[in-house]
């Protein structure tokens, strides 16, 4: 199983704050059946140079490898990419993508939305020929006119959830509904430590396993492995 969503890289944004609980995130996810978890630290192009991202990046990899052994998720690297005007004119957004994929995590800016802003991402996808996963796509709902968030689900990207969306009533009633569309690509955990906001991929099995079935829950984590597989380079 994938976890495609993750901040549990060391020191690296406001996720994992030490190599200790980084591996405590990683054993966690392990016993929940992750098999795979993508690391998203969050990536602001108004702050910070991808060059300067991917030192850091590799400074914290280099922390965990000497504590790494084969019981722990296979590791891959990415960014949780915060989105920003002209964002697809940069030749070095491309280094952001999900290691050896053409996948790269965007998230959306919690602003009333404009028309533009789709152009720009999708110009993002054609210039440099990848494909976007918006990220925790429920916590937008709220935030759109109705017109405009309904009109997020036109778009040619592919949309993750995170797993605590299937704990509130609203975000779950939302998160179900793209699993009926086939809309829901990717899950995510979107953890960020071991107690306030720690591995939770169990809460969103137990939750889809009782609101439409143990089958479900199996076929949408074979699928977002299948559809993830599917993209790589």
């Amino acid at each position: 199983m994938l976890d495609i969503h993750s901040h549990f890289l060391p020191k690296m944004d406001d996720g994992s704050k030490s190599t200790e609980m980084s591996m405590e995130m990683l054993r966690m996810s392990r016993k929940q059946g992750v098999r795979t978890i993508v690391s998203t630290s969050h990536y602001y192009g108004a702050d910070e140079s991808p060059d300067s991202f991917l030192r850091r990046r590799r400074h914290a990899v280099d922390k965990l490898l000497p504590l790494l052994s084969d019981s722990e998720p296979e590791i891959l690297l990415g960014a949780e990419v915060f989105y920003y005007p002209g964002i697809s004119h940069s030749n070095s957004i491309p280094r952001l993508a999900i290691e050896g994929t053409d996948l790269i995590m965007i998230e959306m800016p919690f602003i009333t939305w404009s028309d533009r802003i789709f152009d720009e991402l999708i110009s993002l996808q054609y210039n440099h020929r990848l494909h976007i996963v918006l990220a925790h796509v429920e916590r937008y709902q709220a935030i759109q006119k109705r017109d405009m968030f309904a009109s997020l689900f036109e778009q040619p990207f592919y949309f993750q959830c995170n797993a605590s969306a299937f704990g509130s009533y609203r975000s779950r009633k939302l998160a179900l509904k793209l699993i009926d569309n086939d809309q829901l690509h990717f899950l995510g955990t979107d953890c960020h430590n071991t107690d306030k906001r720690p591995p939770n991929m169990d809460d969103a099995r137990r939750m889809i396993e009782k609101k439409l079935s143990p089958g479900a829950w199996r076929r949408l984590t074979h699928e977002c492995d299948e559809r993830f597989n599917e993209h790589k380079l």
